[in-house]
């Protein structure tokens, strides 16, 4: 007998969508392609997932008492991993992302980019065989190339097309070369299209280049919001779906391969470049990352001795992992160095040469999964640092990541408040540079103390007009940012929690810094 369906619609947009009886509302909001912040991965520790119930009272669980105030359960808003769908329902998301929309950071470090040349082209002219010169079609393309003395590796559907295709082109074509490898053969002179994508695979987002690979020169960037953080911000929460949900893994890596190609396909847009002129891509990500991406189980990094599956460089075919570009050519992997340790930090070592410095540089790569570098030319260390979604926006009660509507910069003037506004609209949340703002400004004008707390309380030269901004209430105290532009909505704020937050990511990442350095010998 078949379960009942109820039905859940979505506003605006009436999107409509049927789930089982009992269905989680965030289950519901997937299915309907509406994109809502689950942080923590639908276990109602992160309070992000706020959505406002249209048609009906429903009682809150323990996690909303905490996470929602008595102004926002008034107004019927509910935590979508909360709910549980057992009548038809009305509902509109509180804060709805959008996963191209996301204001990141795409400038590349190195603007020069050193070309090793195992990528190249080269236009031929073959032999033409005659009853005189009875040269078969592969030794003509291996003695074209790599003359008498080595051989070529040649793919099976190359070698079964090569007859047709040498005639058909009157024996004339250009070879792609990787290394001795040939990956394609194509017709007319195309020496001068060379062209490689590099992928920084964040945890929270995904940031693709395409590169020129004759020059170096990089030709267009494109991001997305990883589609992984729907299950979950950090990487611990990933390895647990990955591990304890049927078919987690197949899920997490097929998400984050459609976004690729997605960036690919954007990139090819904006510089007329075709997918199949694209031979080679490079990935630097986190350890799990890097797993996810290929589909390998990171259940043994989670556990100690917490051993990755692989630590060197690796490379597979494109048409191995279902990438859209030339079916033939490579996806590398940056190495791992350790279980937390990987491609992102590496990059970051390869792109800024402190391997090859004398002065002595530190290299932080601030997100969910912190990585830091420390040394030159002598020696490196390298360390993680567990810092949270706080610098993403992830587990602040406002917080959203830096998107149309997310307020980015933050100023406390002689007599208000001075705030930017991605988009130029009406604010919609924080983001993580608006918070480090706020807190830092908090701090300058002494609304907190050193340790961080609320000093409305303690600091007597606070004047009104701040103190006006300030709230307590239950078990809980605030700071008011901005009113929201609809009335059925909360205020924009920062709670003292959201401060601890910070502080937490601030000092893991302090903490491993200090670590290197006294390992290092070092002040």
């Amino acid at each position: 007998m078949d379960e009942e369906q109820i039905l859940v619609i979505f506003q605006p947009g009436e999107k409509a969508v049927k789930v089982e009886k009992g269905a989680l509302l965030v289950d519901a909001a997937e299915k309907a392609d509406v994109l809502l912040p689950v942080p923590c991965g639908k276990i109602g520790k992160c309070g992000k997932c706020k959505i406002r119930v249209v048609n009906e009272k429903l009682p809150f669980t323990d996690e909303e008492i905490y996470w929602l105030s008595p102004v926002e359960r008034k107004k019927g808003i509910h935590l979508a991993c909360q709910v549980k769908v057992n009548s038809s329902l009305v509902v509109e998301p509180v804060a709805e992302e959008k996963a191209t929309e996301a204001n990141i950071l795409t400038y590349d470090l190195a603007t020069e980019l050193d070309i090793d040349k195992h990528l190249r082209k080269r236009f031929i002219q073959f032999e033409k065989p005659d009853l005189e010169n009875q040269i078969d079609d592969y030794e003509n393309l291996r003695r074209s190339i790599a003359g008498d003395s080595r051989q070529i590796k040649l793919p099976l559907l190359l070698f079964q097309n090569l007859p047709e295709f040498l005639r058909k082109n009157d024996f004339q074509a250009t070879v792609v070369l990787d290394n001795e490898r040939i990956i394609a053969l194509e017709s007319g002179d195309t020496t001068h299209r060379l062209f490689g994508v590099a992928i920084d695979l964040g945890t929270t987002t995904i940031v693709g280049s395409l590169v020129n690979m004759q020059n170096g020169e990089v030709l267009a960037v494109a991001a997305r919001t990883n589609p992984q953080t729907r299950k979950g911000a950090d990487v611990i929460s990933r390895v647990k779906y990955a591990t304890s949900e049927p078919g987690g893994l197949s899920i997490l890596q097929k998400s984050v391969i459609d976004s690729v190609d997605e960036i690919i396909d954007e990139l090819c847009e904006k510089s007329g470049v075709n997918w199949r002129e694209i031979y080679e891509m490079s990935l630097a990500g986190n350890t799990i990352m890097n797993h996810l991406f290929l589909g390998i189980s990171p259940k043994f990094i989670a556990e100690a001795p917490y051993i990755p599956a692989f630590r060197k460089s690796v490379r597979f075919r494109a048409n191995e992992l279902g990438i859209t570009i030339q079916p033939r050519g490579a996806v590398v992997i940056l190495p791992n160095i350790s279980g937390y340790v990987g491609g992102d930090i590496v990059g970051f070592i390869l792109a800024s040469k402190i391997h090859q410095a004398d002065k002595l540089t530190l290299g932080i790569d601030i997100g969910t999964n912190g990585e830091i570098v420390l040394g030159n030319k002598e020696r490196l260390l390298a360390c993680s640092a567990a810092a949270g979604p706080a610098f993403e926006g992830g587990k602040i009660s406002c917080g959203m990541r830096a998107e149309e509507g997310a307020i980015d910069k933050f100023a406390i003037g002689e007599n208000e408040l001075f705030y930017h506004v991605i988009g130029e609209g009406e604010p919609k949340g924080i983001c993580g540079t608006a918070l480090v703002d706020i807190v830092a400004e908090f701090l300058r004008a002494g609304l907190i103390n050193e340790t961080g707390r609320f000093a409305f309380g303690e600091n007597e030269n606070i004047p009104d007009w701040l103190k006006s901004h300030f709230y307590k209430e239950e078990n809980k105290s605030g700071f008011i940012i901005a009113e929201n532009h609809l009335p059925e909505r909360p205020p924009i704020e920062i709670t003292q929690q959201d401060i601890r937050e910070l502080q937490l990511g601030k000092g893991a990442i302090a903490a491993g810094i200090e670590i290197l350095c006294k390992e290092l010998g070092v002040s």
